[in-house]
């Protein structure tokens, strides 16, 4: 921390020498000091002359560390601020302590931002108007992009002003690629590593039929004639393919550990879950419904089971787990049973005031790879309405959990691993497999 001795030369020196580090301040008068007084009444006489307004912003007064008010209004408030002890830090900590997060140093450099920064206890923004070593425009403008990026509001209105500048519209879709940056020059394609290879298809792609049978010493009559402009269409769908695929978000799976890791079944969760089964559905759904509810004992947890038609009320929920979504019979217009029930079950919920995470399990509704086929197209429509409950009811939403093909006793302890760990924010789309656990990327 930083300390400003003002006063006499002599007694200043004696202080000073008992600190390893110190720095002699090039100033007029020995501000803040007893070397001030001479000239406090003829200061306070011009003082009583001046008409004072209440400021329009807060101001934390550096004569008290707090906010100054209707003290501001006097000339014996002035008086003592040219004589008393600047309180830089406690008007730091009291800015900090009001929720500033971000401050603009108008000076003619950042000598006050480097203090404040040393003064704060959390990691706030200082940002300074002028730097000594930097042009006044490019410092100033600096300063206002730094602003901009911490969130705080500019008038950029005001600052285009009179330039011809204008506001654009920008893409709403992801396809439209309209650039508004400086493009860097392209850099020459690459020599291909095969050139014969290379001078074929730019042969194809001119559809050149003479110069191309000739090449393959073939006659002019060969039967090219078809050949080639089929070859010539599949090149370039197959470059305007590649060319789409690179503007496509694509979702792949990673594997992934919990921040806990997989624990002994007893004593991985507690309180009171609300288990969630469909009545109908594939003939599987009450084993795996049996299987999650024998899990969920065996990991500490106390099971209410229901069908979702009927919701218990006052129950101290700990979690709702949701089985709804495994039915996936007899789709209707393409809806499948489980979505419509497992939409039904998040209104009900909602209306309920139940604030416990709802974790809906799916099993076979995503594919993590090539060897993890797509085993339930029809279910992967909880997985889009997943998503949209996440965003509109964020407390009370736990995650997707897609289960395994085989359901044993590991795979549930990787399922109730993630079901406790959820209170510390971990995934909320996880797929459970023989392997391990898989979170989702885009």
């Amino acid at each position: 921390d930083s300390v400003v001795i003002s006063g006499d030369e002599d007694a200043v020196l004696a202080i000073a020498s008992g600190f390893g580090k110190t720095k002699r301040l090039r100033v007029s008068h020995a501000f803040h000091s007893p070397r001030m007084e001479p000239m406090l009444a003829e200061f306070k006489t011009i003082a009583e002359g001046l008409t004072f307004h209440t400021p329009k912003l807060p101001i934390i007064s550096n004569l008290t560390g707090e906010l100054a008010g209707e003290k501001l209004l006097s000339a014996d408030y002035w008086v003592d601020h040219v004589r008393q002890a600047v309180r830089f830090l406690d008007g730091m900590r009291q800015l900090e302590a009001q929720g500033v997060t971000t401050c603009l140093e108008l000076g003619i450099g950042g000598v006050l931002s480097a203090m404040g920064q040393s003064c704060v206890t959390e990691n706030a923004g200082f940002v300074p108007a002028l730097r000594k070593d930097r042009a006044e425009t490019e410092a100033l403008m600096a300063a206002v992009a730094e602003l901009h990026v911490r969130g705080s509001a500019v008038d950029w209105a005001a600052y285009y002003a009179n330039t011809g500048a204008r506001r654009v519209d920008l893409p709403t879709y992801a396809f439209q690629h309209e650039r508004y940056w400086p493009a860097p020059p392209k850099a020459a394609p690459e020599t291909a590593a095969d050139p014969v290879d290379a001078e074929f298809w730019e042969a194809v792609e001119r559809a050149d039929l003479s110069g191309l049978a000739g090449d393959l010493e073939l006659s002019a009559d060969a039967p090219l004639g078809e050949v080639l402009p089929a070859l010539s269409s599949w090149r370039r769908r197959q470059q305007q393919r590649s060319e789409v695929d690179g503007w496509r978000y694509r979702v792949t799976w990673k594997p992934t550990q919990p921040t806990q890791p997989v624990q002994p079944r007893a004593g991985t969760l507690s309180g009171r879950w609300l288990l969630v089964a469909p009545q109908a559905g594939p003939a599987d759904v009450a084993d795996v419904a049996d299987w999650c509810e024998s899990g969920l004992r065996a990991a500490g947890a106390e099971v209410v089971r229901t069908d979702g038609t009927d919701l218990p009320s006052d129950l101290g929920l700990a979690g709702v787990v949701s089985l709804l979504g495994l039915d996936d019979n007899a789709l209707d217009q393409g809806i499948s049973p489980g979505l419509s029930s497992t939409l039904h079950l998040v209104q009900n919920l909602v209306s309920a005031g139940v604030e416990a995470p709802l974790w809906c399990l799916t099993r076979g509704a995503v594919s993590t790879g090539p060897a993890d086929p797509l085993r339930s197209p029809a279910q992967a429509q909880v997985w889009g309405l997943g998503r949209v409950v996440a965003l509109e009811h964020p407390k009370s939403w736990g995650g997707l959990i897609d289960l395994p093909e085989t359901l044993d006793a590991r795979a549930f302890d990787r399922t109730a691993t993630i079901l406790a760990t959820h209170i510390q924010g971990d995934e909320d789309q996880v797929a459970v497999r023989s392997s391990g656990l898989f979170v989702r990327r885009v």
